[in-house]
């Protein structure tokens, strides 16, 4: 990040690039630029975690209802307290060890993937339109490999979003509009700092 702008123009300029690259349709390169936003977000609203690791899954954590909720099109929702974790169904196994969370995945297989590894884990089945862990749609392909892990554009698309809209980033400004599926358009200045605006949208959407 440029060390010349302030914090709050560090996460525009990450969650533009970000917004950029989903819209382009590459997932991965959205990732990797919502990451340091992430990084810094977690920072603020969990001050009294001291380890980077414990900040961004507790972050994720309070944002899995959202990321649920647009990878699965509102098929599935997850309450506040409700802790998925993602089982393979033909070992009846945890996927990916780390506990077989969200949270674990994001953290260790996308997050830390990027910073070490330069690259997205390979056990992520990674670029679907939708789906998450092992959620998938038929139009999408098949069902995922064994040991295998959905991260959906949807999903990316989900962390850019909870970044506009997590409170602690509320004095951004991110003029103009963002489409979603060609269906839904966002106010990004309404989205800012507003999940409930952000999740009565989605509602639209999926028409649930």
């Amino acid at each position: 990040m440029d060390q010349n702008l302030t914090r709050d123009e560090k996460i525009q300029k990450r969650i533009f690039k970000a917004l950029q690259c989903i819209e382009a349709g590459d997932a991965e390169e959205a990732a990797f630029n919502i990451a340091p936003a992430i990084d810094v977000t977690a920072k603020e609203r969990h001050k009294d975690k001291t380890q980077v690791g414990d900040r961004i899954k507790a972050y994720i954590y309070d944002e899995e209802q959202l990321i649920y909720f647009f990878s699965t099109q509102g098929k599935l929702s997850v309450g506040d307290e409700d802790r998925v974790r993602i089982v393979d169904y033909k070992t009846d196994k945890l996927i990916g060890g780390h506990g077989g969370e969200l949270a674990d995945f994001i953290y260790y297989n996308i997050r830390c993937a990027q910073t070490h590894d330069a690259e997205i884990d390979k056990n992520i089945d990674f670029g679907r339109d939708f789906g998450i862990g092992r959620f998938n749609f038929k139009e999408d392909g098949d069902a995922p490999a064994p040991g295998m892990f959905i991260i959906s554009k949807a999903t990316v698309y989900a962390l850019i979003l909870s970044v506009i809209c997590a409170p602690e980033n509320s004095r951004i400004e991110l003029p103009g509009n963002i489409t979603l599926c060609n269906k839904v358009q966002l106010d990004r200045n309404k989205l800012v700092g507003n999940k409930d605006y952000l999740m009565t949208k989605l509602h639209q959407l999926f028409e649930v």
